[in-house]
């Protein structure tokens, strides 16, 4: 009887562990930069797990109104090869949208922080092209109607979760929910006010550059502040001179997002390092 109980213990605290780690996994959220540069972040799941996962590849199918296109040219990405398929909304029925398809398959996986450490991971980069002041931009829900009726829209991402000595890749986004977080919507009516700042005919030069990038600020504003990050979404320390001005000769080459604020005014511009 003693050894029943105890078979049945370990079986019970083994499904548990099973059901935990299966809640492990992944959504899709928004992060918005500036202006109109957004990165798509991936968002663990609550978990106390402390493996790092491999992540193998990924996607998700980003929906803007129709008409609006996305800079495809200057989109970074987790593994720098992302591809972005474009379609048409009339052609799946919804002549209101238009669709990109992003995914990547990385020649190395990458590697996550643990789910326990709640780190979002950025995915894909990407600029709106046009300035649009109106309509919605969203990430596809993977329980939504178009993706029900066109699974290779659905969001997905391979990877191994599971520290058991062996490395299997395995989808861990809910095919079934909407694999959505946080702000998976943005409105573009919000921008329309902050395009108008007296920032946004700020410049940068030279653009690209290899050493001092000189901040050219519009008469008037002054005390500025910057923050400045890589296309990864890493913040990179950074000090503005009295001249308004930053030295980036010490930098990995590749694009940077500067975000200058003053007071409570705000904008983003891309800066090339080369």
């Amino acid at each position: 009887m003693k050894n029943i109980i105890r078979i049945a213990l370990v079986s019970f605290v083994c499904l548990l562990a099973m059901s935990l780690k299966a809640q492990d996994g992944y959504t899709y959220t928004f992060q918005h930069n500036g202006a109109y540069n957004f990165t798509v972040q991936a968002v663990p799941n609550a978990s106390a797990n402390t493996f790092a996962p491999l992540v193998q590849s990924y996607g998700f199918t980003i929906i803007v109104p129709d008409g609006v296109t996305i800079d495809i040219g200057s989109a970074t990405s987790l593994g720098g090869g992302a591809s972005a398929t474009f379609f048409d909304g009339t052609n799946v029925g919804m002549p209101s949208i238009d669709g990109y398809l992003i995914t990547e398959t990385l020649g190395s996986p990458a590697t996550y922080s643990a789910p326990s450490t709640a780190t979002n991971t950025n995915t894909y980069t990407f600029t709106v092209n046009g300035s649009p002041t109106s309509g919605t931009m969203y990430i596809l829900e993977n329980n939504s109607a178009l993706a029900t009726s066109i699974a290779p829209l659905k969001s997905f991402k391979q990877a191994d979760m599971i520290d058991d000595g062996s490395t299997t890749f395995v989808n861990v986004v809910d095919p079934n929910a909407s694999a959505v977080s946080g702000m998976s919507t943005f409105d573009f009516n919000t921008l329309s006010v902050e395009e108008q700042n007296e920032l946004s005919s700020l410049s940068l030069y030279p653009n690209p550059a290899s050493d001092i990038v000189k901040i050219q600020v519009p008469n008037g504003i002054q005390d500025i502040q910057i923050e400045v990050f890589d296309n990864t979404g890493k913040q990179i320390p950074m000090q503005l001179s009295q001249d308004d001005t930053i030295d980036v000769s010490n930098i990995a080459s590749g694009l940077y997002l500067i975000h200058i604020m003053s007071n409570d005014i705000k904008t983003t511009k891309k800066l090339i390092v080369k």
